[in-house]
């Protein structure tokens, strides 16, 4: 008799967690999703490798910073650019931002390859001047490259034209007579 009322207790027990935990999931579906806050205090910056595999896994673009610590314009960059609200949330939210000293000897894992960070600014980018921006898709084909300053409203008008893939539907050129990010688009 009292194996019986135990297996009854715990079935009944079993019957209750189940329950509970079809309310639980049940609960989970019908909260509305909120929407993905953006960090806009500072831009998150990747090492290369990771950065990659963090884009195929996303879907977004990437852009990587080639730089140098004694570079004038990328020192600019950091303090000017770099800082304004709106580039923090576009490269933030809609581009996996990658940065690459090009001095280092950082060793990278690129699928199996190793390399370092200056040897992959030089051989694999061709990076001869800083600050050098290449713009990627997030398979890791090659888009273009940007050399030198970019203020923000120019580089804004880049991330607006990489992030809706206009590369594929018109020349940059003919986007910025446009009226660029804030034009028809």
């Amino acid at each position: 008799m009292k194996k019986i009322i135990i297996g009854l207790l715990l079935i009944f027990v079993m019957a209750l967690l189940v329950s509970a935990g079809e309310k639980t999931e049940t609960k989970e579906k019908d909260k509305p999703k909120q929407a993905t806050v953006v960090d806009t205090n500072e831009i998150r910056w990747y090492h290369y490798d990771e950065g990659l595999k963090l884009a195929k896994e996303t879907g977004r673009p990437m852009m990587i910073n080639f730089t140098t610590s004694w570079c004038g314009y990328c020192k600019k960059m950091n303090r000017t650019t770099f800082k304004e609200t709106e580039v923090i949330k576009a490269l933030n939210g809609d581009f996996i931002s990658i940065k690459v000293d090009c001095e280092s000897n950082l060793e990278l894992d690129v699928d199996g390859y190793k390399i370092t960070e200056r040897n992959l600014s030089k051989s694999e980018y061709g990076v001869r001047g800083y600050p050098t921006y290449w713009l990627l898709k997030s398979d890791a084909s090659r888009i273009g490259k940007l050399s030198g300053y970019q203020d923000s409203e120019r580089l804004l008008d880049i991330l607006f034209y990489i992030k809706n893939d206009m590369s594929d539907k018109m020349k940059y050129d003919e986007y910025l007579k446009q009226g660029g990010r804030k034009g028809k688009f």
